[in-house]
């Protein structure tokens, strides 16, 4: 169940949420917070990140493609 809501997800954000849990636990709290940041950023400029955009704002569930 859980791991069907996360395959429903975009696979670019999946995929640096992960990294970024993997990574939290070995840095400091502010080298954790700034990769976060960081890997969020690198979601914003997605096309999934449009996608899921505008599919919010047109209440249709999202087509992601992982770009």
């Amino acid at each position: 169940m859980i791991a069907q809501k996360i395959l429903e997800r975009g696979p670019v954000a999946v995929k640096h949420a992960l990294q970024a849990v993997q990574a939290i636990a070995q840095l400091p709290l502010t080298e954790g917070l700034e990769l976060e940041a960081s890997l969020f950023g690198r979601c914003c400029g997605t096309e999934d990140f449009k996608e899921g955009t505008n599919a919010f704002l047109e209440k249709r569930s999202a087509s992601f493609r992982g770009r």
